[in-house]
């Protein structure tokens, strides 16, 4: 049999301009403009006249403009002159027209300027669009490139505050194909979970560049642990992530790191996320100054002094005071109401060495000496970390960096701030390294933590998270359904064994633990409530349960319609208005789930099937079949469906083709063959 034609690997489309080029390449553009109008100070990209009062506010030429603008933008007039600004449309590929609103030009240029030139002004500009598109977009993914990455960090390094993220998602295989296909379901996955103020760029090789704008420095480890646990979630097998952080600096400040050297930063945090683990995620600036650290180990000099202390001592407290006020150290305030055990300064703080007591009488006593303190501005400034011996399977030269962690774990509470090292203090420091990506120490924080009161639901839960993202996916379930043996309606334990199943594959097994989880949740977690019925919602559908989905899956859509977000849903929707029979709004959303996506291989071969059992048109469905088998020529699924509307559109040959591909898949080989039977009975060829 003649070999069937294969097709190359479906690419982005990136002809022509888009409404999305003009906010992405809006400096860039606007620079191209001025370089061939001269003197044109201002130059502005608007999408309709009601823009026109941001930059004429009160002005008594509006109505004047409004009118020319009209002009300009229904085609009636092929350049807009005025004394004030000059206006050029520009069209889009769908039709659409932008208007560029040149202002702040010499008014005798504008005087002296002719249409005619201006249409060739025009046409020489949009060609220089174009190739500046071409050039800083990424052919096989549609993101922007590395060129655009360059040119974006030399401009905001000055003048913006931004995050830079690396993300490395190594295939599973290396051909061409496999690949490719794999940056394109990655980057739709990275387009997914960020918003719009992110600009997100390929660099190659499955590695991207994201650039998140006006980012603030609290949270940025939350972004990158909830995006590796996205990605999983996603079935990404191995994710590596590098950051850095530019703060805002003057034009004429030399400390300020370049772009590029943010870039450099951000490379060098990634080579180190990807000695860590296959999931794993690191800050360049936990890199370069680790004396900064909240849990930097201590010094050793101070060590050696409090170790002639503690050498023959069978059991003790070492108590550290602390002061967040920079202008009263610990060491001032505290000195004068010291008035028992050994008194050891190390910089601003004290440390205290009480032999014989316990952590009880402990806190007493620095409760009272705290109270002690006659002026109430340092004394609601100051915190105390109380550390006792033995403790667990502490040693004593464990005892200095236990009073820091719970002088960590006093920050908590309020002020003045005082803690007994415990199993609460393991967490909140494992949960920092989590922070920090470093899965290894986070890990052994929390065991050490369960050492201290294996009770704690907390630990058990923060233990399976950190192995999860580890990959040791036994081990996590393990933990989980230890915090759920401890607490059967523990909403954390219900909700990580809900995730656990859903990576495995076990989709009826998720969908219980998440309808669980839901049935107790709590108004503090609102987030993850309003995560937990999209993910129902999803897996619903994928159970077949077409209406349960539509109840979950409608409410989430409504309430997130405006968030950037809720365009991961529509697939979704439109497989279960499918399921229940609803083939028009099926469509509806199908079509607006591909406008979203472009290499959405499954809301394209559904929307084609739609179209098919609809008979709205046999050659879209054709179209969409067949590029759904492009971007998946592996999917059995596909090419029986393909071949279903082959036989309709009388494309015999090619039906059977794709029909004798599929007579291998146990799933497929009876609806193959009988199609097959179908195209030997219409051919006359008798069995």
């Amino acid at each position: 049999m003649k070999a069937l034609l294969e097709c190359f690997p479906v690419l982005s489309d990136n002809r022509g301009l888009k409404i999305e080029d003009f906010s992405k390449f809006s400096q860039s553009y606007a620079e191209i403009l001025r370089k061939h109008l001269p003197t044109a100070e201002q130059v502005d990209f608007l999408h309709g006249a009601g823009q026109l009062t941001e930059y004429f506010p009160e002005s008594p030429l509006l109505p004047e403009l409004t009118d020319l603008f009209h002009g300009v933008k229904s085609g009636g007039k092929m350049v807009g002159l005025h004394s004030q600004c000059l206006m050029l449309p520009f069209v889009m590929r769908s039709g659409e027209i932008i208007v560029a609103l040149v202002s702040g030009a010499d008014p005798v240029f504008i005087r002296k300027v002719s249409e005619d030139w201006l249409g060739e002004v025009k046409l020489a500009v949009e060609r220089e669009f174009l190739l500046l598109k071409e050039a800083r977009v990424d052919i096989q993914t549609g993101l922007l490139n590395i060129s655009n990455l360059c040119y974006l960090l030399d401009t905001y390094s000055t003048t913006r505050r931004f995050h830079l993220i690396l993300v490395e998602l190594p295939p599973k295989r290396a051909s061409f194909q496999f690949v490719l296909r794999h940056s394109q379901k990655c980057a739709t996955a990275l387009l997914d979970f960020f918003q719009s103020d992110t600009v997100v760029h390929y660099l190659g090789q499955c590695t991207f560049a994201l650039v998140l704008q006006n980012s603030p420095v609290e949270g940025r480890a939350e972004v990158e642990s909830a995006l590796v646990a996205y990605l999983k979630r996603e079935g990404c097998h191995k994710i590596h992530i590098g950051s850095s952080f530019s703060d805002l600096h003057g034009e004429g400040d030399e400390s300020a790191p370049s772009g590029r050297r943010l870039l450099d930063e951000a490379w060098t945090a990634l080579r180190h996320a990807a000695q860590r683990g296959p999931f794993s995620f690191c800050d360049y600036g936990l890199l370069a100054y680790p004396e900064f650290h909240p849990l930097r180990p201590p010094e050793k000099n101070l060590l050696n002094r409090l170790n002639r202390l503690w050498r023959n001592a069978d059991s003790f407290c070492l108590i550290q005071f602390h002061s967040k006020s920079d202008l009263d150290s610990a060491k001032t305030v505290m000195m004068p109401h010291l008035d028992r055990g050994v008194v050891v300064a190390d910089g601003a703080d004290v440390f205290v060495y009480l032999e014989g007591i316990g952590t009880g009488e402990a806190l007493a006593w620095v409760n009272e000496r705290i109270q002690k303190i006659d002026d109430a501005a340092s004394r609601n400034q100051m915190s105390a970390g109380i550390s006792g011996y033995p403790y667990a399977d502490f040693k004593k030269s464990e005892m200095v960096f236990n009073c820091r962690k719970a002088l960590i774990h006093a920050a908590f509470y309020g002020e003045p701030s005082v803690a007994v090292f415990d199993s609460v203090s393991m967490n909140i420091s494992g949960d920092i390294y989590f922070g920090d990506g470093d899965l290894a120490k986070a890990v052994l924080e929390y065991r050490r933590g369960l050492k201290c009161d294996e009770l704690n639901v907390n630990l058990h839960n923060s233990l399976g998270v950190a192995l999860a993202m580890m990959g040791r996916r036994g081990a996590a379930m393990h933990s989980f359904q230890h915090a759920l043996d401890l607490d059967r309606l523990n909403f954390m334990a219900l909700y990580n064994l809900g995730l656990a199943e859903q990576v495995r594959g076990n989709k009826e097994g998720a969908f219980a633990y998440f309808e669980s989880a839901l049935g107790c949740c709590s108004e503090d977690e609102g987030g993850l409530a309003d995560d937990l019925r999209l993910q129902l919602g999803i897996l619903a559908g994928d159970l077949g349960r077409y209406s349960m989905s539509l109840a979950y899956l409608l409410p989430w859509y409504e309430r997130n319609e405006k968030n950037q977000r809720a365009d991961r849903v529509l697939f979704h929707l439109g497989s279960a208005y499918h399921g229940v029979g609803e083939n028009r709004k099926a469509m509806a959303v199908l079509q607006k789930a591909l406008q979203f996506n472009e290499f959405d291989d499954r809301a394209m071969n559904l929307l084609g099937m739609v179209y098919f059992a609809e008979n709205e048109g046999d050659e879209i469905a054709l179209s969409l079949c067949r590029k759904s088998v492009e971007l998946e020529p592996s999917n059995i699924d596909y090419r029986v469906h393909l071949a279903e509307v082959q036989l309709r559109c009388q494309m015999v040959r090619e039906a059977r083709e794709n029909l004798s591909r599929c007579l291998r898949n146990r799933k497929h080989k009876a609806h193959a063959q009988l199609l097959l039977g179908r195209i030997r009975s219409q051919e006359g060829i008798v069995l």
